[in-house]
């Protein structure tokens, strides 16, 4: 329901928010200038109660006569025509989703000149298949007659709107065309909404004519049965939408279901009050044109969403993406891979604990570094013993040792003019970190077995998980080394060190899995986020991504449950909700009783206490920590 502010009084009458689904469906909500706020906090002025919206989930204000949307960093997001947005200009028609709703953005015709959709009875007289029209037929329409120059305007509309890019213009431009090939006073392009409904998208009148209301009834009709319809003597009736009818004079009307591969995708409607205007011709020329339009509506739709898919690419190209996170220190790291891409040939050392993204951010600094066309080539140092890694890396000599029948490549050879990413680094055995120096130093080394020095030209780039200037001192790795590979050192920060990118990262990974696993996943249950924020990711990046896996795939819900996470989180976060008060705090209770006295009866025995309960000594252990039991059980005599 709506809640508005004691001082609501909308400055701007023609910009206004249309419910075409979700709880308001139906209503226009008009827009002050100054921003009305969405969410779930009855304080909002557009109060909706839907999980999937946060407390204070985006605002709708205007600036200098330009409508912006900007979220307000919620939980599941806020999408505009299908893309996710943070600050985004409004355009008239634009449709906004939060959650289970859908707002279409009216700006720009003013409400009372605006045709409406109504249930309107009238009486059909003619139908005609849409493809049955004589216009998809390989006779030619007689010399000089009536079809044929209906032919030619057909053939017009068709080169016109085939040029056209974008749906706004492409409907625009097709009323007019219409407009001038049919004695029509109004004409209207009707599109299906996401949620099964219809809308206008465009109209106009004849000059001097005013707007007349729409038959919902004959729209649905085409569209469901299919059918091109003339009608006449449609009379008025209530509007679906409460709204009465601009208009309840008798009207004659043309209506064309637009269709393409399958699909329909609306509908023309044309309406006229001089009776007897429209004839079966007029129904023929209609219903070919919306053949026509339909097929170039659906191109410019797919033009649109593969041109939003490349801007989504060029810009996470752009920023180093894979990397999903907008916090203070992911932003430092973005500028930091933007800077050092520029230089091809500077050693860059990835420090971080395991499982925060390092890989990430070397394929991010190759991809946006001009050795992007050419190879990336990964080595997991800790991977392989000595012997191995160094054929690995070096490559060998036919007759180098036993089994070495042929000559091989390294991956430093492989990746010649690209970079070469040498995971683990710290790992290296000390003889192989003397053979790496040269190579860096030298940019040549020799395969395995061999004499004759090779050349390359290879950037470096190297991870660890390790502190190299503990082990420099401790002497197990050079020194040298060290600081030849440690020219730009980037430190990619603990998951728990930027909880703020919890929420993004957790929803980049539902939309990836709910793909994977072709199941409707909506989002994340707001007490299922408040655990993931609340929980400090041992494994950082890389648990979070295996829990929200293993949550889609154990999951029934349209949406991440708290259920659905793992019982080890859960128990660590001990984070209470108002929704479900005592539920889980009785179950680690109850857990810590049954380890407690089993310990007892065991005699202090890990083991035995172990058997008692029938676990895993490794899993008893593992709920100890997660129960932070180990103090009380050790002072329990």
């Amino acid at each position: 329901m709506i809640a508005p502010a004691p001082n609501w009084q909308p400055e701007d009458k023609s910009a206004r928010l249309i419910a075409i689904a979700g709880p308001l469906r139906g209503e226009a909500l008009p827009l002050r200038e100054w921003g009305v706020k969405v969410g779930r906090d009855p304080s909002n002025d557009i109060c909706l109660a839907d999980p999937a919206l946060s407390h204070s989930h985006c605002a709708i204000d205007a600036k200098d006569g330009v409508w912006h949307v900007r979220d307000r960093e919620s939980s599941n997001g806020t999408f505009v025509n299908g893309t996710q947005v943070t600050d985004h200009v409004l355009s008239d028609g634009d449709r906004i989703a939060l959650g289970e709703s859908v707002f279409l953005f009216a700006h720009g015709t003013p409400e009372q000149n605006a045709p409406a959709l109504v249930e309107r009875p009238g009486e059909i007289v003619a139908r005609l298949p849409t493809g049955d029209t004589r216009y998809l037929a390989d006779e030619p329409p007689p010399a000089g007659s009536r079809a044929e120059r209906d032919l030619q305007a057909l053939l017009h509309i068709s080169a016109t709107i085939n040029s056209i890019r974008t749906e706004d213009d492409l409907c625009r431009k097709l009323l007019d065309l219409i407009r001038a090939a049919v004695p029509a006073e109004q004409a209207a392009a009707i599109v299906l909404g996401s949620d099964g409904g219809n809308r206008i998208l465009h109209s106009c009148q004849a000059p001097g004519s005013p707007p007349q209301s729409i038959s919902d009834t004959v729209v649905r009709q085409a569209i469901e049965e299919r059918v091109s319809v003339l009608g006449r003597d449609l009379g008025g009736a209530d509007a679906v939408h409460g709204a009465a009818a601009p208009s309840a004079s008798r009207q004659s009307v043309l209506c064309a279901p637009m269709l393409a591969r399958g699909r329909a995708l609306g509908a023309l409607y044309l309406s006229t009050i001089r009776k007897d205007a429209f004839d079966a011709e007029h129904l023929q020329l209609l219903t070919a044109i919306a053949n026509v339009s339909a097929v170039a509506v659906d191109n410019v739709r797919q033009l649109a969403s593969l041109e939003g898919e490349r801007e989504r690419l060029q810009a996470a190209l752009e920023r180093g993406h894979g990397i999903v996170g907008r916090s203070a220190a992911m932003e430092r790291i973005y500028d930091i891979v933007a800077k050092v891409a520029r230089s091809d040939d500077t050693t860059v050392l990835v420090t971080g604990e395991t499982g925060t993204g390092k890989e990430l951010v070397a394929r991010a600094i190759h991809s946006n570094s001009g050795r992007a066309k050419r190879p990336f080539v990964a080595v997991n140092c800790a991977a392989l013993s000595e012997a191995l890694l160094e054929t690995e890396l070096f490559g060998h000599e036919r007759g180098a040792f036993t089994g070495a029948v042929a000559q091989k490549k390294g991956k430093v050879e492989l990746a010649d003019g690209g970079t070469m990413f040498l995971d683990e680094v710290g790992e290296l055995a000390p003889a192989l970190q003397a053979k790496l120096l040269r190579a860096l130093q030298q940019r040549e080394f020799e395969r395995v077995g061999g004499t004759r020095p090779v050349r390359v030209d290879v950037r470096v780039i190297s991870a660890t998980n390790r502190q190299l200037p503990a082990d420099v001192a401790a002497g197990r790795f050079r020194s040298d080394l060290f600081h030849r590979l440690n020219v730009v050192q980037i430190d990619v920060p603990a998951l728990r060190d930027r909880r703020e990118d919890i929420p993004e990262l957790a929803n980049y990974f539902v939309g990836r899995f709910a793909l994977k696993a072709t199941r409707p996943i909506r989002g994340i249950a707001p007490d299922a986020l408040k655990c993931l924020t609340s929980y400090d990711w041992p494994g950082n990046v890389r648990e979070l991504e295996n829990t929200i896996e293993r949550a889609i795939v154990l999951g029934s819900s349209d949406y991440v449950l708290r259920e659905d996470l793992p019982d080890a989180l859960l128990e660590s976060t001990r984070v209470r909700l108002p929704e479900r008060p005592r539920f889980h705090e009785l179950v680690r209770e109850a857990k810590s009783r049954a380890i407690v006295d089993a310990f007892r009866e065991a005699g202090r025995s890990y083991a035995d206490a172990a058997r008692l309960l029938g676990l895993h000594p490794n899993y008893l252990h593992r709920l100890i920590r997660n129960l932070d039991l180990k103090s009380a059980l050790e002072r329990d005599t």
